[in-house]
């Protein structure tokens, strides 16, 4: 049964990092639901590492661009590496501040089930209600930071990274493969930060238990459903909305909220 725990772990980060549905309120939720002692911060380092390696293997192409136009000193209005680093500050920063305060009072199931509902709401009046179409490649600075002002509200549980950075983009105009996209280019800044305070937690940390084979085995689990949730992902927005991801987080809030309210 432990040796379970690592495995529904790392199917649980990796299947819900990049979708617009909540990472940390599942596993939220599976805490609630289960017994289970907690993994330990190395494995939490694993499964971040994976969805890391996930998500860089799919934007391969984005990331090589980037590191290209960084090196050949395109210092552009549109330098897409500069619009990455002007999003991500507002949440390093607020999140230096918060994010002790936010783990400690609002890791609760019920602000995940309001949350769940009240930020799918938000995406669905992002994606249906906004007609101008942009690529994220014609990205402002100002629109970066907006975006980026929107990913702040990912720190309250259940809010989902990938569904608010997604909500401000649909609301500025951009279409959705752009919007998921300059989403998990986002992501990498964001856990990157988070292994590196998570590490140095570890270090810290002269009581910590580390499994090293079991968070091996959960960070290739996670790598691998990233991987597949990350594809399944674009290919439902290149054809449709985000509609099927917005109507199972508000059954996943109401049910969250008939059993636990």
């Amino acid at each position: 049964m432990f040796e379970f725990q690592y495995f529904i772990i790392g199917i649980v980060q990796g299947f819900t990092e990049f979708l617009p549905i909540s990472s940390s309120g599942h596993l939220v939720l599976v805490s609630e639901l289960t017994n289970w002692q907690d993994q330990g911060l190395f494995t939490d380092v694993a499964v971040h590492v994976g969805t890391l390696l996930a998500v860089i293997i799919y934007l391969r192409s984005h990331i090589t661009s980037l590191i290209i136009s960084f090196f050949s000193f395109h210092l552009t209005q549109n330098n897409n590496l500069i619009k990455i680093v002007i999003a991500t500050i507002p949440a390093v920063i607020v999140g230096f501040f918060i994010f002790d305060f936010v783990q400690l009072y609002f890791r609760d199931i019920k602000v995940v089930a309001i949350t769940s509902v009240v930020f799918a709401a938000l995406l669905f009046v992002a994606d249906h209600f906004k007609m101008k179409i942009s690529s994220w490649e014609n990205m402002s600075y100002s629109q970066a930071f907006i975006i980026g002002l929107f990913q702040v509200l990912a720190f309250i549980p259940g809010a989902s990274r990938a569904g608010v950075t997604i909500t401000g983009a649909r609301f500025l105009g951009f279409d959705r493969s752009s919007a998921a996209i300059f989403s998990m280019l986002l992501s990498i800044p964001i856990i990157l930060a988070s292994l590196v305070l998570t590490s140095l937690n570890l270090i810290s940390s002269a009581d910590e238990n580390i499994n090293l084979y079991q968070s091996l085995f959960s960070a290739i689990i996670a790598s691998i459903t990233a991987l597949i949730s990350i594809n399944i992902m674009m290919k439902i927005i290149q054809r449709s909305s985000f509609k099927i991801f917005i109507i199972y987080r508000v059954l996943l809030g109401f049910i969250l909220l008939y059993f636990y309210a």
